[in-house]
């Protein structure tokens, strides 16, 4: 899935609007860290593209939190939106809306890898975060398994995922990872029409993938044949934001995970950090 493209043309696109200064380690005009966010369903529409980072709220509120915890330890990170169209999606369409919602899944699961690619040949000693919600988990899902051996990757945020498996081999949070055998993804449903992923991560990138997944959520734990989604469903599909306890303090783990992915910096590197021109 990760493809050649025209260089040129994807770093144009990818450009940082600020440059991170960071440890030796790092490439000239480069991060230690590189956070990569796909925005849920409708959250590009309008003023989306550019609120947010381009991101969605609770994807780029978990990198503002991941940022100001690197930078307290001396280590950089940038940041670009996936670039996709995130359309609504369509509660109550029919099979022609649903097909149009999936177009969208396929295109950012191939802008993401298009992005990876370029951003990596740009910057090759930096690591990347990969982080989705909802749409956008499983626009970053279905780029895991073709990235397992990548030595670029420190850590997946997954949020809401209609791709989810229960089982995984991923770090399990949120309330559907107190009771063994919740949150299955909607697309799980029927896998073959959705070209969803049916078989667990590879343990080793699994290992460094954090799902969150709240009971009820018609996103992430679907009920097969269920009624029609309710007020309630989509009030605990738009409740996660990160916290610093409980079911949805992902914040920790994740950091853990980003850390021990690359060698200390030198404390005394700047810590400026910068989205992409597209995501800022």
């Amino acid at each position: 899935m990760i493809r050649r493209l025209g260089l040129a043309v994807l770093v144009a696109g990818t450009a940082l609007a600020g440059l991170a200064t960071g440890t030796a380690s790092a490439a000239p005009g480069c991060g230690d860290y590189h956070w990569m966010g796909a925005a849920g369903s409708g959250q590009r529409d309008g003023a989306g593209l550019t609120a947010n980072g381009g991101m969605g709220a609770v994807v780029y509120q978990s990198y503002l939190q991941l940022q100001a915890e690197l930078a307290a330890s001396g280590r950089t990170i940038t940041a670009e939106a996936v670039q996709y169209p995130a359309v609504a999606a369509p509660l109550d369409g029919g099979i022609g809306d649903w097909m149009h919602f999936m177009d969208s899944v396929k295109t950012g699961t191939d802008a993401a890898a298009d992005q990876f690619e370029a951003f990596t040949e740009r910057c090759p000693t930096t690591k990347v975060v990969l982080a989705g919600y909802s749409q956008g988990a499983m626009v970053i899902h279905r780029n895991l398994e073709d990235l397992a051996d990548d030595p670029h990757v420190a850590a997946a945020l997954l949020i809401a995922d209609g791709d989810r498996l229960p089982g995984d081999t991923t770090i399990n949070m949120g309330t559907t990872a107190l009771v063994a055998g919740l949150g299955k993804g909607v697309a799980q449903e029927h896998s073959f029409l959705a070209s969803a992923p049916t078989s667990p991560l590879p343990a080793k990138l699994g290992a460094r993938t954090v799902s969150v997944c709240d009971i009820g959520d018609p996103v992430c734990d679907s009920v097969p044949d269920s009624p029609k989604v309710t007020a309630a469903d989509i009030a605990i599909h738009t409740s996660y934001a990160p916290t610093m306890s409980g079911p949805h303090a992902w914040g920790g783990p994740l950091y853990g995970l980003v850390i021990s992915a690359a060698p200390a910096p030198t404390l005394s590197s700047p810590s400026t950090v910068g989205l992409t021109a597209q995501g800022a």
